[in-house]
C-alpha cells in the first residue's frame, strides 16, 4: 500500500490536512479581524475561563503553543490589561495567569465572534452533516 501511495499523483488542494489548514486559517483571519489581536493572544484568552488561574506552562499545554509564543502573547495581554500574572497563593514560587475584568468582558465578545464565524462556515450544511463533521474532526483531534 505504501508503494502505491508513492506513485499516485499528488494534488495539494486534495490533501486533507492542507484543506483543514486553509479552512482554519481563513476562519481565524475573520475572527482576528473582529478581535483586533493575534491568534496566540486569542488562544490564551479562550483557554483561561475554564482553567484559571493557571501557569504559563499550563497555557502552553492548553493552547498547543511553545513557551516563547505564550510568553510574548502574555506580555501583550498584560499590556492590554486583559490578564494579570500573580504569585500563586498556594505556592509562592509559582506565577499564575488570571483574566482581569476587562479580559473577562473581552472573552464574551470574542466567543460571540468565534461562534458567528463558525456558524457562517457551516451554514450550508444540514444538522446531520454538521454533527457528522464535528464528530469526525473531534475523532481526528483526539488521535493527535
Amino acid at each position: 500500500m505504501k508503494d502505491q501511495a508513492q506513485t499516485l499523483p499528488f494534488d495539494l488542494t486534495d490533501f486533507l490536512p492542507f484543506q483543514m489548514a486553509v479552512i482554519a486559517g481563513r476562519a481565524f483571519q475573520r475572527i482576528m479581524q473582529a478581535a483586533g489581536m493575534q491568534v496566540p493572544e486569542w488562544r490564551i484568552l479562550m483557554a483561561l475561563p475554564a482553567h484559571q488561574p493557571c501557569s504559563s506552562h499550563d497555557l502552553c499545554n492548553l493552547t498547543s503553543m511553545d513557551a516563547a509564543r505564550v510568553s510574548r502573547a502574555q506580555r501583550r495581554l498584560e499590556d492590554l490589561d486583559m490578564i494579570r500574572v500573580v504569585r500563586d497563593s498556594g505556592d509562592r514560587r509559582r506565577l499564575v495567569v488570571q483574566l482581569t475584568d476587562k479580559g473577562t468582558q473581552e472573552v464574551g465578545r470574542l466567543r460571540y465572534a468565534a461562534r458567528e464565524v463558525e456558524s457562517s462556515l457551516l451554514d450550508d450544511l444540514g444538522p446531520e452533516d454538521r454533527a457528522n463533521l464535528k464528530t469526525a474532526i473531534g475523532d481526528l483531534y483526539a488521535r493527535l
